[in-house]
């Protein structure tokens, strides 16, 4: 009986719940040590019937009354084979579409005389003025164009075999060479039907948007080449988001994203993931994945803050139970079965993923089988205490004296799941 309450202080067991267990524990169907041959027939009759025993993955076979066990809050659930889903959340920002960027340059060199889009910030179409600037070289290619215009006129009525063709082969270099350096259309044709020269020439933009570079200011001068103005088209924009290493393997590119941002409360977008960057950020330990968000009415802008959430899937066609139906003893992670005859098996499992309240199931459990859902540490602590008082000698033979006040069962009711 001593080594009894030793053991009982040794592991801090109290209270009615381990009372119970040690009354199992020693009025139960366990076989006599006493007996020759007792636990080889044991032995045999179990991995006859037990197909996990028979591979060492069976574990203490407990009681506990079913009064006892609704008090304490046990509930049971059956193993179930599922695709294991979670969702994945990330934060990032709105940045722009990098395809939808455009930067205006010229391709000789001039001075700017006037600007048309004279700030950053500014919509813009296409086709809009920018600005008109004055070249040495514009007014050269232009006079060329008109003394190509009289040679093709003066060779149109020549009787020399190939001279008409000439003059116009000459007038249309004239012609390409301001096409080249994005000259309109119109003022080509305005300058060869005038034969003036026009010093001041205007350039205009090739796409809509959001000017976000000005890099020209009016009487400066600039090189060929030189980027004066970068537009951005906010008609489509991107969400770059931050997801952690772990998740990773998950996301998947086509998968559905579902964001949110403080500029649009309470409206979802619907998008699709569109790329993983092969890069992981070595002190947040994160990658970027970008979301392609179309944006037709301008809300999204770069800079915002955005939520993105995805529902992907860490293990497919699963056996799952509920997450608090496995136990973590350090060295093993165990369920506790539940056939519904009062008796309770723990039996040792290797676990997968996670996802939400279910957890997946790798070996040491079928589909069907029902196990404790909850409470299940009040098992584990009572096949632990099962474990030890059988290592000890005489144990099934012992005379218990209830009314030592050092084994007084408490008669106060702790029902509920803190018993």
């Amino acid at each position: 009986m001593n080594d009894i309450r030793m053991l009982l202080r040794s592991i801090g067991v109290s209270g009615a719940a381990m009372s119970a267990a040690i009354l199992a524990a020693c009025a139960g169907d366990s076989p006599d040590p006493d007996l020759p041959g007792q636990h080889e027939a044991h032995a045999e009759e179990q991995a006859a019937t037990d197909p996990h025993a028979a591979h060492g993955q069976a574990g203490n076979e407990v009681g506990l009354d079913e009064a006892l066990a609704r008090r304490l809050g046990v509930t049971f659930a059956e193993a179930r084979r599922e695709d294991l889903q979670r969702t994945v959340r990330a934060t990032g920002q709105v940045v722009w579409d990098e395809t939808r960027l455009s930067t205006e340059s010229l391709r000789f060199g001039g001075w700017a005389e006037h600007l048309h889009v004279d700030f950053t910030g500014r919509q813009v179409a296409a086709g809009e003025p920018l600005l008109d600037v004055y070249s040495p070289e514009l007014v050269s290619a232009q006079e060329d164009l008109i003394g190509a215009g009289r040679l093709a006129a003066e060779l149109a009525g020549s009787r020399v075999p190939g001279s008409p063709g000439h003059g116009e082969a000459v007038l249309e270099a004239a012609r390409e060479r301001l096409r080249y350096w994005k000259v309109a259309e119109e003022d080509i044709r305005a300058v060869e039907e005038s034969g003036i020269v026009r010093p001041h020439l205007t350039f205009s933009t090739a796409r809509s948007g959001f000017v976000v570079e000005k890099n020209v200011q009016v009487g400066e001068r600039f090189e060929a080449g030189t980027p004066l103005y970068r537009i951005a088209d906010l008609s489509h924009v991107w969400l770059e988001v931050d997801v952690y290493e772990r998740d990773l393997p998950f996301v998947r590119l086509g998968s559905e994203v579902e964001v949110e941002t403080p500029a649009v409360p309470g409206e979802r977008l619907l998008a699709e993931i569109a790329y993983i960057y092969p890069d992981v950020d070595r002190d947040r330990r994160t990658a970027r994945v970008r979301v392609d968000l179309p944006n037709p009415e301008g809300l999204l802008r770069p800079g915002m803050y955005a939520t993105a959430r995805a529902l992907v899937v860490v293990a497919e066609d699963a056996i799952t139970v509920p997450r608090d139906a496995v136990m973590y003893t350090g060295e093993r992670t165990l369920v506790f079965l539940a056939p519904g005859d009062g008796s309770y098996e723990a039996r040792e499992v290797e676990v997968g993923a996670e996802a939400g309240d279910r957890v997946e199931i790798r070996s040491g459990l079928e589909v069907g089988e029902r196990v404790v859902a909850r409470s299940g540490f009040i098992l584990d602590a009572e096949s632990r205490l099962m474990e030890a008082m059988m290592g000890q000698p005489g144990m099934p033979g012992m005379d218990m004296d209830m009314d030592d006040p050092d084994m007084e069962m408490d008669d106060h009711d702790h029902g509920g799941p803190d018993a």
